[in-house]
């Protein structure tokens, strides 16, 4: 554990993923397009988020068409916090549109802005890759990152998507870094293991539900321990 801290302590460059990691769900705007008289609490729906992640993480290996996963992960979450049956398919669409609209992950994670201070303070380099639909950079800059990233990677814009090792090289090519002084740090394994791992950068999982024991890979509950990870 200790070599792995020494290890990962000298890599300067720190790639994040975006949803789910530095920006979350806005409930808000779910209960909206739910449009029912008693929606789900934050509580319920983050019970029922975790749950669709597991079965997200596993429906990403099948390489299912996007609308495809974004209805089958928002129907597991609007059902598993309660939503009556009858109201879900009409939320989906309303879901899908909002997000066209502005992304649905807008919420800064509590505590995510003091972590990277934090992080730049102690000299090290930020940077995000996402899949988006190219409002990402938006959304991290209305949550209050924008100053704390050199640069962000968003899938459509680049044309490519995690878990392709492609996406992790452009990041590195715009911060002119190698894979040797990079870690990389996300939510979904699928996407945010296997891609840096492909890329010939080791990962960092954020596990905040205890839902990925079985995967080998250094974890953390949050994102507050992300510093200790790294040696700071």
């Amino acid at each position: 554990m200790e070599r792995q801290v020494r290890e990962l302590s000298q890599r300067i460059v720190v790639l994040l993923d975006a949803g789910g990691t530095l920006i979350t769900l806005d409930y808000d705007r779910v209960r909206c397009a739910l449009g029912v008289d008693d929606p789900p609490t934050d509580e319920q729906l983050d019970r029922a988020e975790a749950r669709a992640r597991v079965w997200a993480n596993v429906a990403l290996r099948r390489q299912l068409a996007p609308r495809e996963l974004w209805n089958g992960y928002f129907r597991r979450l609007l059902l598993g916090a309660g939503a009556a049956a009858p109201a879900v398919p009409g939320a989906l669409t309303r879901l899908w549109e909002l997000n066209r609209e502005r992304g649905l992950w807008r919420r800064p994670v509590p505590g995510a802005r003091a972590v990277l201070e934090r992080l730049r303070a102690a000299g090290r380099r930020l940077g995000v890759i996402s899949n988006a639909e190219g409002q990402v950079e938006a959304d991290l800059r209305a949550a209050g990152f924008g100053d704390l990233l050199e640069t962000v990677i968003d899938s459509h814009l680049v044309g490519v998507a995690k878990p392709d090792r492609r996406i992790f090289e452009i990041a590195l090519e715009r911060m002119r870094a190698d894979p040797g002084q990079a870690v990389y740090v996300g939510d979904v394994p699928a996407f945010d293991v296997d891609g840096p791992r492909a890329a010939g950068i080791p990962a960092i999982l954020l596990d905040p539900h205890g839902i990925h024991e079985d995967i080998d890979v250094k974890r953390i509950s949050g994102l507050q321990q992300l510093p200790e990870a790294l040696g700071l």
